[in-house]
């Protein structure tokens, strides 16, 4: 959340407080009846004490002086962040509001707000655990990052594993923040050591991820049978986004995160990785793409860049099926999973449409697995 949108958010939390005060009850949702129970789902995993958001909203009188800013970021689209498009492709597990739940929160903000007549339960503090229970293998920061107190943001990379002995099949991979309050969103991955020239997107970087990380979010595995390939002699890395809020500024915070991974017992099908340029791609065999991966570089930021992106599969007969469309915003890397798996067959291309420049800072690749023979 950038210096600005902390300004609008506190110059809405006064006005909501201020017209609130004298606004007729209006909706016919509380609360502690209706409200908490979305809220606690969809938005506790950030929106608690301790939380990376700036505020919690898990009890009424923490949530009700929001109540305009709650508003005014559902009705944008905002929150919570998710930004593919469900009109051009369908996507697994889209983190929105049903328009059920949508209609409740709204109804609520702007019909007076009502308590209710029981209490939502104390908001405990944010506790990092594994959403996946204890991996088969954790790897430490090497050592404790500080972000200063006069720096309210930065990305930073850094190598856990640099040689292991023998290939190895990764199911998933997870994160657990040292410092939940400042880790905003990362980036999981595996390279070459030989490739390493920067941290800026600039050409020759090979790297694979193997997990785009937000709070709360579960760790996907690529199917039965489908893994991640960690070669012997690639670099295990992490990219971690920092970013303070208004309690901590003008505050030195730490962290030191810990990276898990979940092994497969057996070798099985890779996920090979398919760098997009804004040029496009060739598959150059039968495959089916399983997910579509958009993460920032380390030291690109800022949403001059914001751009609303479609790829499209083109086949050999010159029809086009649809595989993601998505919005180019700053602030989160992830991989959007498609609904299914989609199957290209050899000399397939891959359309990409945007503006352009969202290019300039971002790495957008397909997952991609042979397909069963």
């Amino acid at each position: 959340m950038t210096v600005r949108c902390v300004a609008a958010l506190a110059i809405a939390w006064l006005l909501s407080g201020a017209v609130s005060a004298h606004k007729p009850v209006t909706s016919k949702y509380t609360f502690t009846e209706d409200v908490y129970p979305i809220v606690s789902r969809h938005c506790g995993a950030c929106h608690a004490p301790g939380g990376v958001a700036p505020m919690s909203l898990l009890t009424y009188d923490d949530a009700r002086p929001w109540a305009e800013s709650i508003r005014l970021e559902l009705a944008s689209g905002h929150m919570p962040p998710w930004f593919g498009d469900p009109g051009f492709a369908e996507l697994k597990d889209p983190h929105k509001l049903s328009p059920r739940d949508l209609d409740v929160v709204l109804t609520w903000v702007t019909g007076g707000t009502p308590r209710g007549a029981a209490s939502s339960p104390p908001a405990g503090a944010v506790k990092s655990v594994w959403r996946r229970g204890r991996p088969n293998m954790t790897v430490q920061m090497p050592a404790t990052f500080s972000l200063p107190a006069g720096k309210t943001e930065d990305t930073q990379e850094f190598v856990l594993e640099t040689a292991r002995d023998r290939d190895r099949f990764i199911a998933a991979a997870d994160l657990l923040p040292g410092n939940p309050a400042i880790v905003h969103d990362a980036v999981i991955f595996v390279r070459n050591a030989d490739s390493v020239a920067g941290t800026d997107g600039s050409a020759g970087i090979r790297e694979r991820v193997l997990a785009t990380w937000l709070p709360g979010s579960v760790p996907v595995t690529a199917g039965a049978g489908v893994g991640f390939l960690w070669r012997a002699g690639e670099q295990l890395t992490v990219r971690i986004h920092y970013k303070k809020t208004w309690k901590f500024e003008n505050k030195a915070a730490a962290d030191r995160s810990t990276v898990g991974l979940y092994l497969m017992n057996a070798a099985g099908r890779e996920v090979r990785s398919l760098d997009l340029p804004a040029s496009g791609a060739v598959i150059d065999e039968a495959a089916q793409a399983l997910a579509v991966v958009v993460v920032r570089r380390a030291g690109a930021s800022g949403d001059a860049d914001v751009r609303n992106v479609q790829i499209e599969a083109v086949r050999a007969d010159g029809s086009r099926v649809p595989v993601i469309g998505f919005a180019a915003r700053a602030g989160w890397d992830q991989r959007y999973w498609l609904a299914r798996p989609l199957t290209l067959s050899k000399g397939t291309r891959l359309d990409v449409k945007s503006g352009g420049a969202a290019f300039s800072s971002l790495h957008i690749s397909v997952d991609v697995v042979r397909s069963p023979s």
